[in-house]
């Protein structure tokens, strides 16, 4: 949860499926794939629309499309992730980034905002065979710092990487993000509205009390 990068996946996807005549998508169709692999986006809608494309060949023209929107746009970090990174980092605590999008993607975010230094790394749905809802990404991101699943806390704006957390047993924050459409969060241990909200003492209360599993 770096950035409000929904409005672009969906003007993007939006052009695309104008290209097959495709006029009426709301956001709310877009919502449903959020925290998803592009190509499980583009699978759906293929079945739904009856588009005459591969899955394959709109995930690249879909990827290319959102990437460079990225570099021509001028968009800012969600507020309070500089101030929440600053907090953790100082606290000791490794982080790392476990996306649904691409590395290039990924990469191209944390650069772009000058980031890197906060993380131990980055992992992406190319590299796990399923990805969220099922918990495969977050389990590779705790296997990579060499914690516990048990010792992780999620930040998540979706309902499928809520889900995915709760799958690989770690505790999760569920951040309330309108960008990204009506979630369902509940299965989060915490909902938040702003970054803001996060500080130490609720990361060590959600990694140390049994009470909330």
């Amino acid at each position: 949860v770096i950035m409000d990068s929904e409005p672009i996946h969906y003007e993007t996807e939006f052009e695309i499926l104008k290209r097959f005549g495709v006029t009426d998508y709301p956001f709310s169709e877009h919502a449903k794939y959020v925290g998803m692999r592009t190509r499980d986006l583009w699978a759906g809608h293929i079945e739904k629309y009856r588009l005459d494309a591969s899955w394959k060949e709109l995930t690249i023209e879909g990827d290319d499309a959102y990437i460079n929107g990225l570099k021509e746009k001028d968009f800012d970090p969600i507020e309070g992730l500089i101030g929440l990174l600053d907090r953790i980092k100082t606290s000791g605590t490794k982080m790392i980034v476990a996306s649904s999008a691409s590395r290039e993607n990924i990469k191209l975010v944390l650069d772009k905002f000058a980031i890197t230094q906060y993380f131990e790394g980055y992992v992406s749905s190319q590299d796990v065979e399923k990805t969220k809802p099922n918990p495969d990404i977050f389990l590779l991101a705790a296997k990579t710092l060499g914690v516990n699943p048990k010792h992780c806390v999620v930040i998540e704006d979706a309902k499928h990487g809520v889900q995915a957390a709760i799958s690989a047993g770690m505790k999760c924050i569920g951040y309330r993000n309108l960008n990204s459409g009506n979630q369902d969060l509940t299965k989060a241990h915490v909902i938040i509205d702003s970054h803001n909200n996060i500080d130490l003492k609720l990361l060590e209360k959600l990694t140390i009390d049994k009470t909330l599993i």
